[in-house]
């Protein structure tokens, strides 16, 4: 290209790129890589003018930390009129929630990863993705297929039959217009990611748009002349940009203005770590004991993310690599450190796409996955995507669940173990069944004992010692569970003796 053209705009000017009807993709994970001035941008327009409206709206991973932020702002009425999501809104019922419930929009929630093949396969001219992931859940059509209301009547998803193996065919998600963000850009719109935390489908996103005839719009920091950028460093070339939005003021993350112990430029090193309660460390403590020395561990959003730091606590940090979903390799995730943005570390090994990362996941190619727990019924069955008016969505669970051979699902029995434990799911995020029937390792992990995923379903071979199974454990869950005949007491100090805060 002639190297005196730019592609640089005003925000406002790049929200003319986006036409009513049309289907806009938008990047980002939670606190990390959030486009916010384009997003501010599209709703300041919508709000002015009327325009775009009714569009489809796809994110892999919900985007904008905070209520008001991020793909919240699709909650304002006419602006969406379908969204689908790998992740929605892990507490409350925002506005946006509220329409989904109110069949306002059509809503669909499907696996990050599937998500991310899906834009993939639309890059590549494919009609779509075939897999097992997904099979006996709630992404099963037979199960919903990721419908969230009654209005969301489209079959994104169907069951098919190759060879004598079931799988499941997903569509292509064809894409008119691609929100993304970089560090830096040149003018002619290479961009680079040097201070992004975690890299998150922007090359995906941006080809899925461009083949089929879309608009790639990126915000980036800082914009610099054409021909100064490190070639090795960019990961969107401009080829696939339309439009460059400069925005001086963004931060890292959403909290974070620049911390560059996050992508490696500085060492933060293990101390201080957060202070974890003793209900909830005297999980991890006994979970950590299912790990063995050299695995690679992936770890899942809420209570598991802070395991990085009980390893640390139990001399086991440097035996162990854990990761993260959204393409982080090794270090102490952003909850182990004592902050609120999962989706990073610091000290990581590595950073790669996230699509890469769930690829991996979903072929098993770590060793082990520590996860939270909504709810879990006597079979075995876990739910973390749907809690009567909260939908929080599967994000990268069912990759991980799917794929991974060793999974150990972490929560607390404490006052709450009722609601945790109940007769049955509302919704199956994790098929006990096809576990069973894959041969996984399924262990289920409390603060006073530890349950297996058998042929009986969940069923206890682990207990602390001083542990009255029917007073502390059986009549304090809704589910009937088995008693293994091996049943082993444990006497490890400090796992049982959580009420004490030792």
């Amino acid at each position: 290209m002639k190297t005196n053209i730019t592609k640089v705009v005003s925000a406002d000017e790049a929200m003319k790129l986006v036409k009513s009807g049309a289907t806009l993709v938008v990047g980002g994970a939670g606190g990390v890589q959030e486009p916010d001035a384009l997003l501010a941008a599209l709703l300041r327009r919508y709000r002015q003018t009327g325009e775009p409206r009714n569009l489809t709206e796809i994110h892999p991973i919900r985007t904008g930390e905070v209520e008001g932020r991020g793909t919240s702002i699709f909650g304002e009425p006419g602006l969406v009129s379908r969204m689908i999501g790998g992740s929605m809104w892990p507490v409350g019922v925002p506005q946006v929630i509220q329409r989904i419930h109110d069949c306002e929009m059509e809503a669909y929630n499907l696996p990050i990863g599937i998500i991310y093949a899906l834009l993939e396969a639309a890059a590549a001219g494919r009609p779509g993705v075939v897999s097992s992931i997904g099979l006996g859940t709630c992404m099963d059509p037979r199960q919903g297929g990721g419908a969230l209301n009654a209005i969301s009547t489209a079959r994104l998803v169907e069951p098919i039959t190759l060879g004598s193996k079931e799988y499941l065919f997903y569509r292509a998600l064809p894409v008119d217009c691609a929100f993304i963000r970089g560090t830096v850009a040149d003018t002619a719109g290479n961009i680079s990611m040097d201070e992004e935390p975690a890299i998150c489908g922007p090359l995906i996103l941006a080809q899925a748009a461009r083949a089929n005839g879309g608009k790639v719009i990126a915000q980036v920091k800082k914009v610099v002349p054409f021909g100064e950028l490190d070639p090795r460093m960019v990961r969107v070339p401009g080829i696939f940009v339309d439009a460059v939005v400069e925005h001086p003021e963004q931060w890292q993350t959403t909290r974070v203005k620049f911390d560059p112990t996050a992508v490696g430029l500085a060492r933060r090193g293990l101390g201080p770590l957060p202070e974890i309660p003793p209900l909830q460390r005297a999980v991890l403590r006994r979970a950590l004991r299912l790990a063995n020395p050299g695995d690679a561990l992936a770890i899942g959003f809420g209570l598991p993310g802070y395991l990085p730091a009980i390893a640390v606590q139990e001399g086991r940090y440097e035996e162990l690599t854990f990761t993260i979903e959204h393409g982080v390799v090794g270090g102490l995730n952003g909850y182990a450190a004592g902050g609120s943005t999962f989706p990073m570390a610091h000290d990581p090994q590595a950073i790669i796409d996230a699509a890469e990362q769930l690829r991996g996941y979903a072929g098993g190619c770590v060793d082990c996955a520590y996860l939270g727990v909504g709810e879990v019924d006597g079979e075995g069955n876990v739910n973390v995507s749907k809690f009567g008016d909260r939908i929080p969505g599967s994000g990268g669970f069912i990759e991980i669940t799917q794929g991974i051979r060793r999974i150990v699902f972490c929560t607390t029995i404490g006052d709450k173990g009722k609601r945790k434990f109940v007769p049955k799911v509302q919704q199956k995020t994790f098929s006990a069944q096809r576990a069973l029937a894959t041969g996984q390792s399924i262990h289920y992990v409390t603060e006073n004992a530890t349950f297996r995923l058998t042929e009986k379903g969940l069923t206890l071979v682990e207990v602390d010692a001083g542990v009255d199974i029917q007073q502390d454990i059986l009549a304090k869950i809704g589910c009937q569970v088995a008693v293994a005949q091996d049943l082993i007491t444990t006497q490890e100090r400090g796992d049982r003796n959580y009420a004490e805060g030792v």
